[in-house]
């Protein structure tokens, strides 16, 4: 599914990367919508296990876990992992994927490899990484 449009927003930014860009997916706002949110928790693969990068990671777990009670989950935010690590197999869920720098400061923090990762978009250039899974196409 393409991004949606209402949620692209075009002017001068300064992504949490510290990239500058004339584009910026409001992949928060875009959670307010019901259609896509249970679009996204749809897109996520079954697993006991997922680490979410706040903020949007963080809400998909969270929405994961009331789904499903018996998932375990942990949340990376302000540069720690809050809850336990991640028991391998884990899903790790972010929203935008720019760098990829908060991807590996989340991995470090679990202690292990994830079996995949979820992102609402991947903003990278050629060479993606296959592991990181995109929900929406840019």
């Amino acid at each position: 599914m393409k991004f949606p449009e209402e949620y692209i927003k075009h002017g001068d930014f300064v992504l949490h990367s510290g990239e500058r860009s004339d584009i910026f997916y409001d992949v928060n706002a875009m959670l307010t919508e019901p259609l896509y949110l249970s679009y996204i928790l749809n897109c996520i693969p079954w697993s006991n296990n997922y680490v979410g990068i706040a903020a949007f990671g963080e809400a998909i777990v969270v929405g994961l876990k009331v789904e499903n009670p018996s998932v375990r989950i942990s949340i990376v935010k302000d540069k720690e992992l809050k809850g336990k690590k991640p028991e391998p197999p884990w899903i790790l869920i972010d929203d935008v994927v720019t760098t990829g720098r908060s991807l590996l400061e989340a991995i470090s923090l679990a202690g292990s490899t994830p079996e995949e990762i979820i992102v609402a978009v991947d903003r990278r250039p050629e060479n993606r990484n296959p592991i990181v899974k995109s929900v929406f196409e840019i």
